[in-house]
């Protein structure tokens, strides 16, 4: 299994990442794959580099792959639930929480090395009550995020406060909160009037010690593109993006974060084999036949999502991208040889011709754990 070196994001002045739709209103908790790759690239040429040698040799063979920017609460990292979540428990489990479990869209690193050992959870599924105090698992920020009883001590302290000491305080975690999501109040001023025209855009806050984290895979740590090596300018760009920040609203201060690595690799033990059940830890556009194999296996639970929007360009004006469909992150294929997926190229055309003289590209390369067989250990 990859190994993958964790990066963690606080931000500063709040988040907004867009989602599906045509307003600002909504704003999104993670940050894509694509998305990030799309800002590395961005960086770099913000910084005078030369994109094209860059992208070009990633291309041909990718050095390092990237997992989305998932949440993180002080040393808990989530990741996010399986799109089959059902898959993780047994009937009477579902049967007991039923509706409540769809809720859950992150879990705990903890909980994630538990299903991938087993493949069931049912012994860490937190109380049906919201009174009574948990003692295997719990829950943070109403139902989206679920972790184990020994992770909480390890959450920030405004957030644990007395929970990890006393078990019978525990039911009061899930009301504890690692992000706001809001609506903030803008005004345009319309540049022949004077008019004053209002409207509102998302933004997600998070609480102190929380924030995003995302992971880097390297296949090639090594590997130079034009005499210089992927890692020091993947290291350079991403110091660099602190300040020039991630998402969209960025001009009002939104997505300026604080960058920490150096921890530990995130390490796994199973090894994904072709043929094989595996877990996406990022977005994956299937290349060519993959989504014959990939896609259309009947172990297979996933979501697609389009991804279009718009692309803004030093060497022109802003048009929209061609929209493609990517394999949301949590879902589950059926794994292949080598490196799954490919980088799309998603710049305009208009009557046969490119709109801008460079590709744009959405990194839909896979990035995936080996998932356990069905009719495992349901111990």
């Amino acid at each position: 299994m990859p190994e993958l070196t964790p990066y963690t994001l606080q931000f500063k002045g709040g988040l907004h990442v867009g989602t599906r739709g045509v307003n600002l209103e909504e704003a999104g908790i993670s940050i894509p794959s694509d998305s990030l790759f799309a800002a590395i690239l961005s960086t770099l040429r913000l910084a005078g580099e030369n994109v094209k040698d860059f992208a070009d040799a990633y291309v041909a063979d990718p050095p390092f792959l990237l997992t989305s920017a998932f949440p993180y609460a002080g040393g808990v990292r989530f990741y996010p639930m399986p799109a089959d979540a059902a898959r993780l428990f047994g009937p009477a489990a579902a049967a007991t929480l039923g509706k409540k479990l769809g809720k859950v869209a992150w879990f705990s690193e903890g909980l994630l090395r538990e299903a991938l050992k087993k493949g069931n959870l049912d012994y860490w599924l937190f109380p049906d009550s919201d009174t009574e105090p948990p003692k295997t698992g719990a829950r943070l920020q109403g139902y989206s995020l679920w972790l184990k009883v020994d992770e909480i001590a390890s959450l920030p302290t405004d957030i644990q406060k007395d929970f990890a000491r006393e078990e019978k305080h525990r039911h009061a975690l899930a009301r504890q909160t690692v992000w706001k999501a809001m609506r903030v109040p803008r005004v345009t001023i319309d540049r022949h009037t004077s008019a004053a025209n209002i409207f509102h855009a998302g933004k997600v806050e998070f609480a102190e010690g929380c924030g995003l984290w995302f992971g880097v895979h390297w296949r090639k740590p090594e590997a130079e593109y034009a005499g210089r090596k992927f890692k020091d300018a993947l290291e350079r760009t991403l110091k660099m993006m602190q300040d020039d920040g991630v998402g969209g609203e960025r001009t009002t201060g939104y997505g300026a974060f604080t960058l920490a690595d150096g921890k530990a690799p995130i390490a796994f033990s199973n090894e994904v084999k072709p043929g094989g059940l595996a877990y996406l830890l990022s977005r994956y556009h299937p290349h060519g036949d993959e989504a014959l194999t990939a896609l259309n296996d009947p172990r297979a639970a996933y979501r697609l999502t389009p991804v279009a929007g718009w692309l803004h360009t030093y060497d022109g004006v802003s048009q929209r991208r061609k929209r493609v469909f990517l394999v949301e992150e949590g879902g589950l294929i059926r794994s292949g040889q080598g490196v799954m997926g490919d980088v799309a190229d998603v710049r305009p055309e208009y009557n046969g011709a490119p709109g801008v003289d460079h590709p744009v590209y959405r990194n839909g390369l896979a990035l995936a754990l080996a998932w356990p067989a069905e009719g495992g250990d349901h111990a």
